[in-house]
């Protein structure tokens, strides 16, 4: 009796860069080879900078590979012919929206095709958007990061929804329990966190502003980096914050784990987003957060886990918001305890991750 047919396959991430903040396809790729290491094939950064790659661990750089925009063709290709000669599939996971051109060429090599929407659509250029929408027509499945921006996509593009698999992000359970396994409160030195890069997208100057009108702040930290840094080390400098406001930059996961958890209030005014992993990794941690309203932010919202403000509200109102919350956070330790495990069993990566596994098998069976 003949034995029943496994279906291999091999999935190539193309990427752009590689940072540290490039956290969902990142842990992604890393949590796929923990649960299926034959079928967790490469990283590709199309952007020809190696040194991109250096924030990687040891047993990703084997696996990645930075290519220039020429040849990133010739290096995807020679690696499904090779493949293809081990009769083995190949799915080529795109997780930009500049990369969507090497699909229209790729797709002669019978390839199947899956593109991550990591943000919400309100992110996207007028370049990205049409690109987008021209690639819609190509790929085998769209994964957006949370139901929420899965939601924009459908009404944009209705035409995809037989193909289209919202899959929220997760977090890293084994990461967070070096930093707190939840037997007890930490040690709470920070009186605000936020973890955001300096731009639009996350309301830099109202943040300040906010901040800058709480009566109860002794110390605040910023961690990211972007084009509105400077202006926003100025703004710092100049007001009543100078003396109490660290910007750290970009620094080491898990060195932002631990402030996260030493901080009482972990904030975020963000005008659209896909689903911040950092968000996650706050609500993972005994921290109160604090986040604008907004629909990935209320796709978080259960059980009062969160604090959610409207973005229209007045910058006094939210600091009251703050300061009553840096007064009283002692007395939600159990609370917040709870909610954190909660949290880490709703969004556990490597669960999550099954799911793309899923979408995987499904396309090679079709």
């Amino acid at each position: 009796m003949r034995g029943k047919k496994i279906n291999k396959f091999k999935v190539i991430h193309l990427v752009r860069q590689v940072s540290p903040t490039s956290m969902p396809w990142n842990d992604l790729y890393k949590t796929h080879r923990q649960i299926d290491k034959s079928s967790a094939s490469y990283v590709c950064s199309i952007s020809g900078l190696r040194s991109v790659g250096r924030c990687l661990d040891d047993n990703l750089k084997q696996r990645y590979f930075a290519v220039s925009f020429l040849n990133a063709l010739f290096f995807l290709v020679k690696i499904i012919i090779k493949n293809k000669e081990q009769d083995s599939s190949i799915i080529i996971h795109v997780h930009n929206m500049s990369l969507v051109p090497y699909v229209l060429f790729l797709r002669l090599f019978d390839v199947k095709f899956v593109l991550n929407v990591h943000n919400s659509l309100v992110n996207f250029n007028f370049y990205q958007y049409y690109l987008l929408k021209f690639g819609s027509k190509l790929f085998d499945a769209i994964i957006p990061v949370s139901f929420s921006v899965g939601d924009e996509v459908l009404r944009t593009f209705p035409w995809v929804k037989e193909i289209t698999h919202p899959i929220e992000n997760g977090i890293h359970v084994n990461e967070l329990l070096k930093t707190n396994n939840l037997s007890c409160f930490s040690n709470k030195t920070i009186d605000v966190i936020v973890v955001a890069r300096f731009v639009e997208q996350k309301n830099v100057s109202k943040v300040l502003s906010v901040l800058s009108k709480c009566k109860n702040i002794n110390k605040v930290v910023w961690y990211g980096k972007g084009i509105e840094m400077d202006l926003a080390k100025k703004e710092v400098k100049k007001g009543c914050l100078a003396s109490v406001f660290e910007f750290k930059g970009i620094r080491p996961r898990q060195e932002v784990l631990n402030a996260i958890d030493q901080s009482k209030i972990y904030f975020s005014l963000s005008k659209w987003e896909g689903l911040g992993v950092a968000n996650l990794e706050a609500l993972s941690l005994p921290t109160e957060v604090i986040l604008s309203k907004i629909p990935p932010h209320n796709e978080l919202f259960i059980d009062e886990n969160l604090t959610l403000v409207d973005l229209d509200s007045s910058e006094k109102d939210i600091a009251n918001i703050i300061d009553t919350k840096i007064v009283n956070y002692e007395k939600r330790e159990s609370f917040l305890l709870a909610r954190s495990a909660a949290t880490r069993i709703r969004y556990d990566l490597r669960v999550l991750v099954g799911k793309y596994l899923d979408v995987y098998s499904g396309l090679i069976k079709s």
